[in-house]
């Protein structure tokens, strides 16, 4: 991940637009972007000193946000990237002039959240709900993709171990299985920096922490520090780490998430956080396939995320206008026949695909965009 560098300096051109007081110490330029900020290089950060930080571009005011640890008054994210989420610490992608909620500076790589299905189905044109927002086609923005890919799982929590749940084992399957898939195939269209995605994925088996899992939800800081701990500071480089616990998060507003970020020595690492969502109806997908609910509801969100990691890994790969990734766009709406790999079968929902849209070949997701796959 490129690094954020700042430089003090004062705007006294900007302060004769604006109610912040630039004081020394208190503006910073950003020289270099970081992959996954909305922040641009010659971007401008004026600190008022009172937790508030106002957001120049060109010379011309974007954004208030709230700064409540002071990040760019005391410098302290001149050691880190600095990246702009909501309230709730995820991803604010679009144009963030127009953005209606608030806006927070922060120097946690953000969150970008699967939303729960009755908030998808209740407002399926939105952007996080991913009911395909308002524009059909993906874009990239500059970052990498995995163009192969390998898979961990850590299940955490006191409870797995010796567990009767058909979750380890039926995991151990997803993921053996995914590579070379139908849902591992239908990605390979995009391409990164570093090259085409392909349908190659490898799995690295799982392990179990067994120290007990804090009941409220994991912060992005919580998930990549369990994931550099199982992985000793030293992750696979194209490696996803799912963390399964055996708690729930105690939220409303999603089942899963994938974020990024790096380990103390540096080393970048994504993750992805599914929480116990056994017996969460928003978390449901209505068709276990054989499965046990726990297991069925769970598969299907991983698919989801592992999708959206494989194509934007670090927040700066394939999304729309609107933020929502590929998972996002055809978020609950799930092909005619069920998925065949792992030697299970699985009832998931489908990944978008700009040439499918193109063709007229894929089927609608809930805004009726024929752009899913697989058909």
């Amino acid at each position: 991940m490129k690094r954020l560098h700042l430089v003090t300096a004062i705007l006294a051109s900007v302060c004769a637009t604006s109610s912040f007081a630039a004081q020394p110490n208190q503006t910073h330029f950003i020289l270099h972007s970081v992959e996954g900020s909305q922040l641009q290089a010659g971007d401008a950060l004026v600190a008022n000193g009172a937790g508030e930080v106002a957001l120049f571009r060109g010379n011309a005011f974007v954004a208030t946000m709230h700064d409540p640890q002071d990040l760019v008054g005391t410098r302290a994210g001149a050691q880190a990237p600095i990246y702009i989420t909501d309230a709730e610490g995820a991803l604010v992608r679009g144009n963030i002039a127009d953005y209606s909620g608030d806006l927070f500076v922060s120097s946690d790589a953000p969150e970008i959240v699967y939303y729960k299905k009755e908030f998808i189905d209740s407002k399926p044109h939105k952007a996080k709900p991913g009911g395909g927002g308002s524009s059909a086609d993906m874009t990239s923005h500059g970052g990498t993709v995995l163009t192969s890919n390998h898979t961990v799982a850590i299940f955490w929590g006191t409870t797995w171990p010796g567990s009767t749940s058909d979750i380890v084992a039926g995991i151990d399957s997803f993921f053996g299985g995914w590579g070379g898939s139908h849902m591992a195939g239908d990605s390979t269209e995009y391409s990164g920096t570093n090259g085409q995605v392909t349908a190659n994925s490898t799995y690295n088996g799982h392990t179990f922490d067994t120290i007990a899992v804090l009941s409220r939800a994991l912060s992005m800081l919580a998930a990549v520090a369990e994931a550099c701990k199982i992985s000793n500071n030293n992750p696979i480089a194209d490696a996803v780490y799912f963390i399964f616990t055996d708690t729930g998060a105690g939220h409303v507003s999603y089942c899963a998430w994938h974020s990024w970020g790096t380990c103390s020595n540096g080393a970048p690492i994504q993750v992805a956080y599914m929480p116990n969502i056994t017996g969460i109806a928003g978390c449901d997908p209505g068709n276990n396939a054989g499965h046990s609910q726990g297991l069925a509801a769970l598969a299907n969100v991983t698919s989801h995320e592992l999708s959206e990691a494989i194509t934007d890994p670090r927040g700066a790969g394939w999304f729309d206008s609107s933020g929502a990734e590929n998972g996002d766009k055809c978020a609950w709406s799930f092909p005619s026949t069920d998925q065949n790999f792992g030697g299970s079968t699985w009832h998931l929902q489908g990944e978008w695909s700009n040439a499918a849209y193109t063709a007229g070949t894929g089927y609608p997701n809930l805004s009726g965009q024929a752009g899913c796959l697989p058909r």
